[in-house]
């Protein structure tokens, strides 16, 4: 049994500590800091990195942090589990994708600046973790009225290509997407998991997470894929938990409505991970003044699924998320047995 330090902070074996890494001064006299939990297994073994919420609006990934280190047995982990379930302490105060305070999106800002702008000073205070860790698990998506489940991962090359796919797949949730990034960049610069790539090491972006009531369990399932990562490097025993058949889409709509207004879905929640036919019809916006109705959004794919979806009706702003979907025609299809 031995003890771990983590950027200064030791945890004996088979203990869990909570400690606050500094980060710089608010205008207001408070102190700003990024929380941390450590647990360190009674055996040495890999360390394993788990953060949320560098958007403020993504909730999902706390809640299933707190869930995985709850139930965490120390007795039997070998290795050390890293928590920072809330990375952007200003945006979830504010309920904000980009922080209030500089409008920067933090996971545009890795590995930061200590002495940048104030999104860049925390992406540097969380970005030193990434050197203490062997694998991250990074959360995103899940706010208000919305619900998405789907492993995210960034496309890299020759041997932790096949790696990062390894845990994606390993992580056991029906869809994964391995596909062009989205925006006019079209690429990932300045992401979290990005640093880790740079790093040479594996990361998987989980996009869990809900506003709303589902009928399936969502949190639940990612908890799972958080053992199930803890499985594959050995950190504790058991079998893979996995559904029946994964599947690895590489097309990816993101359905956006040109106008404004309020948006009407026609499928509900019970739809997340489930297919319409191409040509059907899933949401409208109306004009809040004229109550008409001034755009149609159908299905765009020959099985069009819906990873992200709005379940309820909701007023929207041109160009706001209403869904990512997945075209599961020309997805690649695992059977699991």
């Amino acid at each position: 049994m031995a003890k771990v330090n983590v950027l200064g902070i030791e945890v004996e074996a088979g203990e869990r500590t909570y400690a606050t890494l500094p980060v710089t001064k608010m205008a207001s006299g408070y102190d700003v800091g990024i929380p941390v939990h450590i647990l360190n297994g009674k055996r040495p073994g890999p360390r394993l990195l788990l953060t949320a919420l560098s958007h403020g609006d993504a909730f999902g990934g706390l809640e299933c942090i707190r869930q995985t280190i709850e139930q965490v047995d120390l007795e039997t982990l070998s290795g050390t589990i890293i928590a920072v379930p809330c990375q952007n302490p200003i945006g979830f105060e504010a309920g904000t994708r980009n922080t209030p305070t500089d409008q920067y999106n933090m996971n545009r800002t890795y590995p930061g600046n200590p002495r940048g702008w104030f999104t860049e000073q925390l992406a540097a205070a969380v970005s030193p973790l990434c050197r203490e860790a062997d694998m991250l698990i990074d959360w995103h998506g899940g706010g208000y009225g919305t619900a998405i489940n789907y492993v995210l991962v960034k496309r890299t090359t020759g041997a932790l290509n096949d790696e990062i796919l390894e845990y994606a797949f390993a992580y056991g949730l029906e869809y994964i997407y391995d596909g062009p990034p989205a925006g006019p960049t079209a690429a990932y610069a300045g992401s979290l998991t990005g640093y880790m790539t740079e790093l040479g090491k594996p990361s998987i972006i989980a996009e869990v997470g809900s506003g709303m009531v589902l009928p399936m369990d969502i949190i639940g399932g990612s908890v799972q894929g958080n053992f199930n990562i803890m499985k594959k490097m050995g950190m504790i025993e058991g079998d893979l938990v996995l559904p029946k058949t994964q599947y690895l889409a590489t097309e990816r709509p993101l359905i956006r409505p040109k106008h404004g207004g309020m948006f009407y879905p026609m499928v509900g929640g019970d739809y997340l991970n489930k297919s319409v036919p191409k040509g059907t019809l899933i949401a409208q916006v109306r004009n809040p003044l004229t109550l008409k109705v001034i755009e149609e959004i159908f299905a765009p794919c020959e099985e069009t699924v819906f990873l992200m979806l709005r379940g309820f009706m909701t007023k929207v702003h041109p160009g706001d998320y209403a869904y990512i979907l997945c075209n599961q025609a020309n997805a690649k299809c695992v059977s699991n047995g």
